[in-house]
């Protein structure tokens, strides 16, 4: 018995084992229970309940800059009325208009808009590259058919661990670069559970424990997707030539799309300009907190 009889074995067995009668409820037709979103209960349901949002929101990433922002401020304001003598004052209102008109000198629109067009753009041509089985998925399915009797069965399997082993190549590749995917799937014994990869199919991938994707084996279930599509076509299963070769087109590019994104996540903005932004936005509220600062009516 070859490689492939022996996955097309296992996966039918796996088939057999996860497939329930109708009347039996799986976890994943249970009712969620829906947690109440707090901003549409303060807010109602219009648009100004997106400034109220906390989870991913620019108040969690920035909360303590703007507090600490915040209290240095006052805490300026505080020491230029209650403390400094009037002489003291005056030569602290020179500076605060002073440093007033040397912030508006700072290109920090132009350089805070090209940075977040940039990003914004990145972000989304990453979305854009992400594969989708869908489209294997439909194609295996008028390409893989096979007579009526045993071969029908066989021909389902094959479609389905085809399916299977690109689901599972998608996880392994995004779980290193997701966070939310990687809490959903931390070891490799939790996709054991889920049924996507057997135990003998973890031993040849590994652990998967690098946080580089590139030394990750993300890639060997497609390379596992081929084989049974050559055995497939070599069972009879796949009659159309033009067909299976364009079926390798299909899985290739979903492989290609998901490097190309891994490579998008490694190779960020570049460092300089990255730490140029920031710079320049740090010094422009530095400036700000005395440049900003209410002068005293004479």
């Amino acid at each position: 018995m070859t490689k492939c009889d022996k996955t097309l074995f296992q996966s039918l067995k796996i088939l057999l084992k996860v497939t329930k009668m109708p009347d039996q409820k799986t976890t994943s037709e249970k009712k969620l229970v829906k947690k109440p979103n707090y901003a549409d209960i303060l807010c109602g349901m219009g648009e100004s309940r997106v400034m109220f949002r906390w989870r991913s929101s620019l108040w969690k990433l920035l909360w303590q800059e703007l507090l600490a922002y915040t209290a240095t401020f006052i805490l300026i304001s505080m020491v230029y009325r209650y403390t400094l003598t009037m002489e003291q004052q005056v030569q602290l209102e020179k500076l605060i208009r002073w440093c007033r008109h040397q912030s508006t000198g700072l290109p920090i629109t132009f350089l805070l808009g090209f940075y977040v067009s940039l990003v914004v753009k990145r972000w989304w041509e990453q979305y854009c590259k992400l594969p989708w089985p869908d489209t294997i998925a439909i194609f295996l399915k008028g390409l893989v058919v096979g007579p009526p009797g045993e071969k029908r069965v066989m021909a389902r399997v094959v479609r389905r661990t085809i399916i299977r082993y690109c689901i599972l190549a998608y996880i392994l590749c995004i779980r290193q670069l997701s966070v939310r995917l990687k809490k959903r799937f931390p070891t490799m014994h939790e996709l054991i559970k889920t049924g996507i990869v057997r135990a003998d199919e973890m031993v040849r991938i590994g652990d998967e424990e690098s946080v580089n994707v590139f030394a990750s084996n993300w890639w060997m279930p497609l390379k596992w997707a081929i084989e049974i599509l050559q055995k497939a076509q070599r069972d009879g299963l796949v009659t159309n030539a033009p067909g299976y070769s364009h079926m390798l087109g299909r899985i290739s590019e979903y492989r290609a799309g998901l490097s190309e994104v891994a490579t998008y996540v490694h190779l960020p903005v570049p460092l300089v300009y990255t730490q140029v932004v920031h710079l320049a936005v740090y010094v422009y509220f530095a400036v700000s907190l005395i440049g900003e600062q209410w002068v005293i009516w004479r």
